[in-house]
């Protein structure tokens, strides 16, 4: 039975209406009734449907509060609001909340809805996030469409979970004074990426320990130099202190070098010791001229050894962003790479040449180019496959774990043609500091 409140009794009174002179417009006005109605309904679907806290914010007595701070003197609104927590705690107790779906009652820890609608969205943001809220009023006011960012907000049960922070304004909801808050969580990823992180960081060091371990002759010609020295001059002191008349000047010239010769074996064991050492990585502003400079120092007797022939160029080059240790490891395996390339072939002249330089406004470049035998075509190709290797003792881990290390920290390797004659030429992008 037909009710007089149902859909079809309306659509007969409309269909009787269409008879009198008004039909048109009463035609008109159900047909936008109906498009309101299935607008709505479409808008609620999705509100509840989808797997994104969604919360409906009325912000218009905070705009009104934001207004009176204009109106009363305050020029720079983003500096007044990031210097008073207590506007902007203010501000976000007159944000209210009208409306929220399903999926922010389970996120935010509540039981009903009933719990967060009518509230503030004060209790939701910790003190360490108060940034992102003046960013959020920011962008209503510049008159964003949009403003996304990651941030922390806490439930109702006083956790903190990390989110994906969305807000939307459309311009009709922008003059009803209402805001759609989107919040997605993103706990699960970011705990990934930190396991992904710590992987990477243990084969890296693996990796650095491989590596250190084909170095165990290097590394004791280099320790050994310093201490042979000290050994040295501590029994050059000893006969001059045993004379019938000591030499005061002479023991304290030789006391010198003593010390010289300690203070250079610690720094080669500080060295090896920061190649060893596990640890996660630590990114600061680095001299890119300086770490190749360490390197080679690294490298010095291996690179002595085998009679290679280093060219450098690498000056007045601007600052990047890296852990010292993890570049340190990358410039290391490509030499190294090289040298074994250059020493298996028996090449009769080896020699090295690193190319460092800036060559746009963003990124700096680091070339290390050989003169081996270099990489055939499909040497070319699978130079960065994960156990692809061209010497018979290789574990083909050392590119891939550059290209790894590289990658996260927004730059790239790559293999290319060398300029002339043969070799392998390996060319590093690193994006610089602004």
């Amino acid at each position: 039975m037909i009710g007089p409140g149902s859909r079809h009794a309306r659509a007969e009174v409309d269909i009787l209406d269409f008879n009198d002179a008004s039909a048109p417009e009463a035609a008109e006005r159900w047909r936008l009734e109906e498009a309101t109605r299935l607008n709505e309904y479409r808008y609620r679907n999705l509100f509840q449907a989808m797997a994104v806290a969604f919360w409906e914010i009325d912000f218009g007595p905070m705009r009104v509060m934001v207004g009176e701070a204009v109106a009363g003197g305050v020029t720079d609104l983003r500096a007044h609001m990031m210097e008073n927590r207590a506007f902007v705690r203010e501000a976000m107790t007159r944000a209210v909340v009208t409306d929220v779906n399903d999926k922010t009652v389970m996120l935010f820890e509540a039981e009903t809805a009933e719990q967060i609608v009518g509230g503030s969205v004060a209790p939701y943001w910790p003190s360490s996030s108060e940034p992102v809220f003046v960013e959020a009023v920011m962008a209503s006011i510049e008159k964003r469409p949009h403003f996304i960012t990651e941030t922390r907000l806490l439930t109702l049960q006083g956790n903190e979970i990390d989110v994906l922070f969305t807000v939307s304004w459309s311009p009709e909801s922008r003059k009803e004074g209402v805001i759609l808050l989107g919040v997605i969580d993103i706990g699960d990823r970011l705990r990934a990426e930190a396991v992904v992180q710590r992987l990477r960081a243990d084969f890296a060091h693996a990796a650095r320990i491989s590596m250190l371990g084909e170095l165990t002759a290097s590394i004791a010609h280099e320790v050994n130099q310093p201490l042979a020295a000290i050994s040295t001059n501590a029994e050059a002191a000893l006969r001059w202190l045993e004379r019938a008349e000591p030499d005061v000047d002479e023991v304290r010239a030789i006391s010198r070098r003593i010390v010289a010769d300690a203070r250079r074996a610690a720094a080669i064991i500080e060295r090896i010791r920061g190649m060893a050492e596990r640890r996660m990585p630590q990114h600061s502003e680095l001299s890119l001229s300086g770490v190749l400079d360490d390197v080679l120092l690294f490298l010095r007797h291996e690179l002595q050894r085998h009679g290679v022939e280093v060219v450098l160029s690498a000056a007045d080059l601007p600052p990047v962003r890296a852990d010292r240790t993890q570049l340190q490891q990358v410039f290391v395996n490509l030499a190294l790479n090289a040298i074994h390339a250059m020493d298996d072939a028996q090449v009769t002249q080896p020699r090295l040449t690193i190319l460092a330089e800036a060559r746009d406004a963003n990124t700096v470049d680091v070339i290390f180019e050989d003169s081996g035998p270099g990489l055939s075509g499909d040497q070319h190709e699978r130079a960065f496959e994960t156990f692809f290797t061209t010497r018979p003792s290789g574990l083909g881990m050392g590119l891939p774990i550059c290209r790894s290390i590289l990658e996260a920290h927004g730059g790239t390797i790559a293999a290319e043609e060398p300029v002339a004659g043969t070799g392998a030429r390996f060319r590093i992008v690193l994006p610089r500091i602004a």
